[in-house]
């Protein structure tokens, strides 16, 4: 049973980890063809400012709830097989959801200027207005964002990864399409317009994800309903948390630097979303454990949630510390084959490439947080992480208000890395207090020290591999480079596979079972 268990997360994490990587892919080529049409100024500096409202709506009024609550209050309810609890809560969160954004959306469209002033007070007057009008249209799409959050938080507790896997990427593909379609007639405010578009197209593929499961939706808002109740009870919590963590993402990525030069927002906000893709499979791995998780704390069976838990830690930690290496030896071509085109130039490289160095500092412990939060969550804890939170927040703060201003973007990348850390070690000492058991912290701490010994390696090859290879200058300069990037990855994968296989690593071993398996799996499919 054990080791069905075992299969089925890791059957899980793989689905999710692949539509996530497809899905980050598309996100980077969106990325991509505005960095190529508009070049990194004041025009994407305002786009990804627009941007702040909306999502900070989405995290306070469903980000937190689908993951820290809603997800666990359904999963207890399959568990028991009450299914009728099950739709009586989706049905009223949906209803409630949908009531509460389209307030906050209106208040947000008619308040926008003022709101864009107060988390942008380095923009002028021109900027400030015209930053106003993308946020409305953005604005509009985070309504469906929160209503598809409910639809895929109910996916998730059934175990369902149809639309969940599909809908991101239909997501992505529109605002590209679209985007580039309308580019023309309404420059960078298309962008906006197709994140409109791919939101709605997004909702539908996730009705028709939930569809599958039958579901029974009624027309009711009862907020005495238990399941409910239960929900507000344990996301309260993890909302001002996460607003905790956004105010920090706010202060490191608009407020300090709408003061820095012209382009400064931009490059802070596409050099993280580059090192949150080795992020997405801790991302992936957390949300695929909650449910068993969520059953093994209710059955008091803390000996396997600890085991789970540590596993999926040290998995973290032998994808992660590679890919800080890795980022850090070859940042800049990651950046120059990803963005330089068009108007991005190769000062915007040189200074994304900046930021991007000491936001992959954090990786590890941004990883580790996607796991070990959840891990609160399953035993239905959202208290101890709001405090963290708020210890996190006052130190991310200071550092951000200390090193912004002295190193500009460096110091700002660097004091969000630093932030993490502080979280994470914190949330490791209290859920090690509160589970009682060993995280077994010596074999998480050989597993940390082997990689770190195998990726220092593999960056040093990668090093001197960078001054050496070198394809025909006559070739176009993105295929040239992309295929020399290409290279360099395979071997650092290779190398690091090598180093970790004479260190003798059992996540290595785990990790080619799980590819052995699917590979057996397809063969036996299509034969």
């Amino acid at each position: 049973m054990a080791e069905q268990g075992t299969m089925g997360l890791a059957r899980s994490v793989a689905i999710m980890s692949l539509a996530a990587g497809v899905s980050r892919i598309l996100g980077f080529l969106r990325n991509t063809a505005i960095s190529a049409l508009f070049g990194q100024n004041q025009l994407t500096d305002m786009l990804n400012t627009s941007f702040v409202i909306p999502d900070t709506i989405y995290l306070i009024l469903v980000g937190g709830g689908v993951s820290s609550a809603f997800i666990p209050v359904l999963a207890s309810y399959l568990a028991e097989e009450n299914e009728d609890a099950v739709w009586q809560t989706v049905s009223i969160a949906f209803n409630l959801v949908l009531t509460l954004v389209g307030v906050a959306v209106i208040l947000g469209m008619i308040w926008a200027p003022w709101l864009v002033h107060l988390i942008a007070p380095g923009f002028e007057a021109e900027q400030v207005a015209y930053t106003a009008y993308l946020t409305r249209i953005v604005l509009l799409a985070i309504l469906f964002h929160c209503l598809n959050g409910v639809l895929m938080g109910t996916e998730y507790a059934y175990q369902s990864f149809i639309g969940t896997a599909i809908g991101p990427l239909v997501y992505n593909a529109a605002i590209i399409v679209f985007g580039l379609a309308l580019a023309g007639k309404y420059s960078i405010a298309a962008f906006a317009i197709s994140t409109l578009i791919g939101a709605a197209l997004n909702f539908l593929v996730q009705v028709w994800g939930v569809w599958h499961l039958k579901p029974r939706y009624r027309l009711v808002l009862d907020l005495k309903n238990p399941g409910i109740r239960r929900i507000f009870k344990l996301m309260l919590p993890v909302t001002i948390g996460l607003s905790i963590a956004q105010l920090n993402l706010f202060f490191n990525q608009t407020f300090i630097a709408s003061y820095l030069p012209r382009g400064s927002i931009n490059a802070l906000t596409i050099s993280s979303r580059v090192v949150l893709v080795p992020i997405l499979f801790a991302s992936s791995m957390g949300i695929a454990l909650l449910p068993a998780l969520t059953r093994i704390a209710m059955e008091g069976d803390y000996s396997s949630f600890t085991r789970y838990l540590a596993g999926s830690l040290r998995a973290v930690v032998f994808i992660s510390i590679p890919a800080t290496v890795g980022l850090i030896a070859l940042g800049q071509p990651v950046v120059r084959v990803l963005f330089q085109h068009g108007r991005f130039t190769s000062a915007d490289t040189l200074a994304t490439t900046e930021a991007l160095v000491f936001y992959s500092l954090g990786i590890t412990a941004y990883g580790a947080y996607e796991i070990l939060s959840r891990a609160f969550y399953a035993t239905q804890d959202t208290v101890t992480p709001l405090k963290i939170g708020l210890v996190t927040l006052a130190a991310g703060t200071a550092l951000n208000f200390t090193l912004g201003p002295a190193f500009g973007i460096r110091g700002l990348a660097l004091a969000y890395s630093l932030a993490g850390c502080v979280n994470v070690a914190l949330l490791l000492y209290y859920l090690r207090r509160k589970v009682q058991t060993s995280l077994e912290g010596r074999r998480l701490l050989q597993t940390a020290m082997k990689s770190l010994l195998a990726a220092l390696v593999m960056g040093l090859l990668l090093t001197l591999a960078a001054g050496h290879l070198l394809l025909p200058v006559t070739w176009p300069r993105l295929v040239r480079e992309g295929l020399e990037l290409a290279l360099l990855i395979t071997l650092g994968i290779l190398s690091y596979g090598g180093l970790t296989w004479l260190l003798r690593m059992e996540e290595l071993a785990m990790f080619l079972n799980i590819l052995s398996r699917r590979l057996h799996r397809s063969r036996a499919a299509t034969g």
